[in-house]
């Protein structure tokens, strides 16, 4: 870890960090960057095998608390709180970073089915998420890190009509967490990529070309904004983080 990253992760050994999500590729980028870091860490992902396959890749102790769950269903949402609770007692980091999209993403082609599972997924979940767990952040204090999308500051057909929708949404959502729950110690971030490296974008109609991908955004990229984020003093919310790749941010590439 370069110098840089050493100062942004002062101070976040033993905090309590969940990462939804965490199998994904943003996911593992976080959980890597926080294990450094020394926090005590509780992956949550829809896909077991999959959650247990990246523990077990990062190389994470039985510190950490697996927790395989469908954030679009609030009693198992409830049963990870219950989790976190028992096993920790406290949360101080949120990151919500599952996310989701479809093949068929514009107005004319966009099934029903299809809507509503992105904005489950997308929006709802990170609702869940985040009320489920802000009776334990309100007692110590602690932050909500989203990752959105820049997908959220215009709509894009490639992007598609319910992710952008739920994306722009989201950076409400985050709003209210601030506007409501600064004053009870829980502050809220919107971080907002461009285009990032991950698998997501295999789901696309027309997958990037190998030199359109090469430009994207890493994963680390990502996870060190977050970092910068979370290790703010309670006297700081960063509200807001906008990072793109260069090429696209120059009409180079775009989705």
């Amino acid at each position: 870890m370069g110098a840089s990253r050493s100062q942004s992760a002062a101070g976040l050994a033993g905090r309590v960090a969940i990462v939804v999500g965490a199998a994904g590729g943003i996911g593992r980028a976080l959980v890597t960057e926080l294990a450094r870091a020394g926090c005590l860490i509780v992956l949550a992902d829809l896909d077991a095998h999959a959650l247990e396959q990246a523990a077990g890749d990062l190389g994470l102790s039985d510190a950490a608390l697996l927790c395989p769950a469908d954030i679009t269903d609030r009693a198992q949402v409830d049963r990870v709180a219950a989790a976190v609770e028992q096993r920790f007692g406290r949360v101080d980091m949120l990151i919500n970073a599952a996310g989701t999209n479809t093949p068929n993403r514009t107005l004319a082609d966009l099934s029903p089915a299809d809507w509503d599972r992105v904005i489950a997924v997308n929006l709802t979940g990170v609702l869940h998420m985040t009320q489920a767990l802000l009776p334990m952040m309100r007692r110590t204090g602690g932050i909500v890190v989203n990752i959105v999308s820049t997908a959220a500051l215009a709509a894009s057909p490639g992007a598609g009509t319910h992710y952008c929708a739920a994306k722009r949404a989201l950076l409400s959502l985050t709003e209210s967490i601030n506007k409501e729950e600064a004053s009870r110690g829980v502050r809220a971030c919107a971080l907002l990529p461009g285009e990032v490296d991950t698998p997501l974008v295999d789901r696309r109609p027309r997958p990037p070309t190998p030199d359109h991908r090469a430009a994207m955004l890493r994963p680390a990229d990502v996870a060190e904004a977050v970092l910068f984020a979370v290790t703010r003093p309670p006297s700081v919310t960063i509200s807001e983080i906008i990072i793109w790749p260069t090429s696209q941010l120059a009409g180079q590439y775009g989705v």
